[in-house]
């Protein structure tokens, strides 16, 4: 195998430098354009009797790139591997990396550079993290049974009272049985229409200040050099990719810390956690849970058939990631509890992400 060196550039950083030789291709060069030859149908030629040296001409080049290529990455690869090298990104090449000439060299150096994921202690308990605890007020209230009198409105524009009619007519015969159930209900319901948003903005404040509190250094000029490398389909300028490396940063730091808690809290997703997922949160939107064995196995099926899309099923293994993971923050980070009214929450949203809104048009 052909001679990888390593220099160590900075703590997470180092270089590579690949020697690829004559002899570390010519074989493997020669066998495919053999085979080229033998399949090759040209006007003038018998099949398989064309010769070498045209198909060599024809095809020579490309081979040997191909080949170069696929030596560079076993190379790399197995360095990789054999080093047990935690990569931060891909190996990009190093920026003093010359164009290689495969027209007139016979032997190549090629230089890469690579970063590997820092190491860092994750002490969640310290960490500081706010969850809001909603209460729907009487004025939320009322403003639902204002919409719900002027949704049974007759046709001349009279509002219906608040009687058992009107409340079998929404909630089914007998499931509220008097104004003040009415709105308890109403404001049952709205805490939990709210809940999940609440969950959502728990886990990403969550995220935010662990990543903030967990101190770590990172390779940002390499990472910003890996970003730019690696999008370059996308068109995203360095420029581009300065004014929001920060948003890119705390990505890829949240990444290296979502690895570490799964891995020293042994979190696994199995096939039973997907299936249940699909259960209580998808089949459950269309069908009630059946309570008895022979119901269950029905909607146990029609999960296992959800399941065969591969693509979501794919999705909803991170989901359930995401969910254990969420659960831990949850259980170990340090909560304050804080109690708040649902319009005072949905005001407090609008102010964040008008000051969000503002930041980003000031870094453009």
């Amino acid at each position: 195998m052909m001679n990888v060196k390593q220099e160590k550039l900075t703590e997470l950083t180092s270089k590579l430098t690949i020697e690829v030789a004559e002899q570390d291709y010519q074989s493997q060069v020669k066998k495919t354009l053999t085979g080229y030859q033998q399949k090759a149908n040209i006007p003038g030629f018998r099949p398989g009797k064309v010769p070498f040296g045209m198909i060599q001409k024809m095809y020579g080049n490309s081979v040997l790139v191909d080949e170069v290529n696929k030596l560079l990455s076993e190379s790399l690869n197995k360095h990789i591997e054999e080093n047990k090298l935690d990569l931060l990104g891909q190996p990009i090449p190093a920026e003093d990396n010359e164009v290689a000439d495969f027209d007139a060299a016979k032997d190549f150096t090629f230089h890469f550079e690579i970063a590997v994921a820092p190491e860092f202690e994750l002490d969640l308990p310290k960490i500081k993290v706010t969850n809001y605890q909603l209460t729907i007020g009487d004025k939320m209230v009322q403003e639902s049974v204002d919409r719900l009198l002027e949704r049974f409105k007759d046709e001349d524009g009279k509002l219906p009272e608040l009687n058992q009619e009107l409340f079998d007519k929404v909630y089914g015969e007998g499931a509220i049985k008097s104004e003040e159930e009415l709105r308890e209900r109403i404001r049952k319901d709205g805490e939990r229409m709210y809940q999940q948003q609440v969950d959502r903005k728990f886990t990403q404040d969550a995220i935010e200040a662990v990543v903030e509190g967990t101190k770590f250094e990172m390779p940002d000029d390499f990472l910003k050099r890996w970003l730019f490398v690696s999008n370059q389909e996308k068109d995203l300028t360095k420029e581009q990719i300065e004014a929001d490396y920060d948003k890119y940063r705390n990505m890829l730091k949240w990444q290296l810390i979502e690895a570490k808690i799964i891995k020293e809290r042994e979190i696994k997703v199995d096939r039973n956690d997907v299936k249940e997922y699909y259960i209580n949160h998808v089949v459950s939107q269309y069908f009630p849970i059946p309570e008895d064995e022979e119901g269950r196995k029905r909607i146990e099926q029609f999960a296992e058939t959800m399941m065969e899309n591969q693509q979501e099923t794919k999705q909803v293994y991170d989901m359930v990631y995401d969910m254990k993971i969420s659960d831990i923050l949850r259980a170990e980070l340090k909560i304050s509890n804080k109690k708040m009214d649902a319009d005072a929450y949905v005001e407090m949203l609008k102010k964040e992400h008008e000051a969000s809104e503002k930041s980003e048009e000031e870094k453009k």
